[in-house]
């Protein structure tokens, strides 16, 4: 499969995504991007560092490539951490917001309240009414909730 079959795939793909799919991916891509922010001003520093420093540029370019390989296998990681959502479908008992963007959740799901932790979603399920029928993905390492049916 070439890199157009890719990129025609990808958009197809991106098209195609329901609202869920669509939000989740907007926060993942977020929460990659800060991890993604260190590493490329490391690679800035050791660039000017290393003019500065008059370093062989092979050696700068050489350093550069290692980090680019390590945030590579860092990113890939930390993505993956990332797919891990379990569904949770009951009543909204409650929702208290603890912090700017932090939320605590509680879903009756069938006789036993699940206790929600939320760090990334839970405007989402700011706007639902008490005692409604909703159908959560979640992720308990990341503390990312999506909002899949209302």
């Amino acid at each position: 499969m070439g890199l157009k079959d890719k990129f025609a795939e990808s958009f197809a793909r991106s098209k195609t995504m329901t609202g869920p799919e669509k939000r989740a991916n907007e926060i993942m891509g977020k929460l990659l991007m800060k991890k993604a922010i260190i590493p490329i001003v490391l690679m800035v520093i050791i660039m000017i560092v290393g003019m500065v420093a008059k370093i062989n540029g092979w050696a700068i370019l050489a350093v550069n490539l290692l980090v680019a390989l390590g945030t590579y296998f860092y990113i890939k990681k930390a993505g993956e951490k990332y797919q891990n959502f379990k569904p949770y479908v009951g009543n909204l008992i409650s929702l208290e917001k603890k912090g700017k963007n932090e939320y605590v959740a509680i879903i009756k799901q069938g006789k036993m309240p699940v206790k929600l932790e939320i760090n990334y979603g839970g405007e989402d399920l700011a706007g639902l009414k008490k005692n409604q029928l909703v159908q959560v993905s979640y992720n308990p390492d990341a503390k990312i909730a999506i909002v899949v049916t209302k």
